[in-house]
């Protein structure tokens, strides 16, 4: 049986506020009309250019690996009752708190959920890590979700020119490191979790400031190609500037090898590698709640093993590593793969672990 709709809480308050007014209707003269007041800037975040009221929600539709993993990780997995779109396996200390094989929460591993599917599970909240959730051809605009009584998060780095636009309508985002912290301090207030968020990004803060310390003084800095591609392989993408990508090759003591590229993801060509002449590859395993590091390793061996690519220094040095597509999302990993990015480039500054 399909569960029935809970009233948005900022629904019932409005409902409750025009008690008086009916009450005074009973008495002799009309009630004066009263414009509903709207909700004060205290009562709101600003997210991508929307209003997001703080309001605690009871039932959340996480969509992408890092939107699931900022909900498990802010302690709302209790709340979470629908997940798309996992990357890589969860990490170990929040997987024990996501059981899709109980449909706790609904999981949906490889395409969207429907607008109608998410809408029978009645979402007060959708968080989603990327823009696409939050189109016409995903799950609707924010608008259209707010007119259905949910609430929307989207990290700040994916906001799009307008609510609806899709990956290529980015606007001029801020792909910071400071910008992924602020989100999930903004994420904490809406789910109610602020100390747990002060924590997550306080332990941040401490890993990114011991990466700079210990790399301090650096002068050589690596050029770093990020690279993935498509299940069919038959194309490569590279992780351009604006994207916390590039954001974690800099903090790492790298550089991007190719700053021209302004995208999250374009396609690049083996003479495009040749000319950029990367010092070190990283290439991140994506996708399936399964997909560990180790799925990046037949793309590895590809360019290791292209004649083509046998003169690039980060073929001819064995410089090839592999991640997973979760590290290089903006999301709770971030730090952690800026220190494990540093160790591999400059690992005479890591000689303690």
């Amino acid at each position: 049986m399909p569960r029935s709709r809970r009233i948005p809480a900022r629904s019932l308050i409005a409902a409750l506020a025009l008690v008086p007014a009916l009450l005074a209707g009973c008495g002799a003269g009309p009630p004066t009309p009263e414009t509903p007041a709207e909700p004060s800037a205290a009562d709101t975040i600003r997210n991508c250019d929307v209003d997001v009221p703080v309001e605690r929600p009871e039932r959340i539709v996480a969509m992408f690996h890092n939107g699931v993993e900022a909900v498990l990780a802010l302690g709302a997995g209790d709340r979470l009752v629908g997940a798309a779109y996992l990357d890589n396996p969860l990490l170990p200390e929040l997987a024990g708190d996501f059981h899709p094989d109980t449909d706790q929460p609904i999981y949906w591993p490889e395409e969207y959920p429907s607008r109608e599917e998410v809408l029978r599970i009645a979402p007060d909240l959708v968080v989603s890590g990327f823009t696409g959730a939050f189109t016409r051809e995903g799950l609707g605009t924010r608008a259209e979700l707010a007119d259905a009584g949910m609430n929307t998060f989207l990290f700040s780095s994916f906001c799009p020119t307008a609510d609806g636009g899709t990956q290529e309508a980015l606007a001029a985002n801020d792909a910071s490191l400071d910008a992924v912290q602020r989100d999930l301090t903004e994420l904490g207030r809406l789910l109610g979790a602020e100390d747990r968020a002060a924590e997550l990004v306080g332990e941040m803060r401490s890993t990114l400031d011991d990466v700079a310390g210990r790399l301090d003084g650096v002068t050589e800095r690596p050029r770093i190609a990020m690279l993935n591609a498509p299940a069919s392989r038959t194309e490569l993408r590279v992780f351009g500037t604006g994207d916390v990508a590039t954001t974690i090759i800099e903090a790492a003591g790298g550089t991007q090898a190719f700053p021209e590229i302004a995208g999250r993801q374009r396609t690049v060509s083996s003479e495009g590698i040749i000319a950029a002449a990367p010092d070190v590859i990283v290439i991140p395993a994506c996708c399936g709640i399964d997909a560990g590091p180790e799925s990046a390793e037949p793309l590895a061996e590809k360019l290791r093993n292209d004649p083509a690519l046998a003169t690039v220094p980060a073929i001819r040095e064995g410089k090839v590593f592999t991640t997973t597509f979760a590290e290089v999302s903006p999301g709770i990993r971030n730090a952690d793969a800026v220190r494990a990015l540093a160790g591999r480039l400059h690992p005479d500054r890591f000689t303690d672990g």
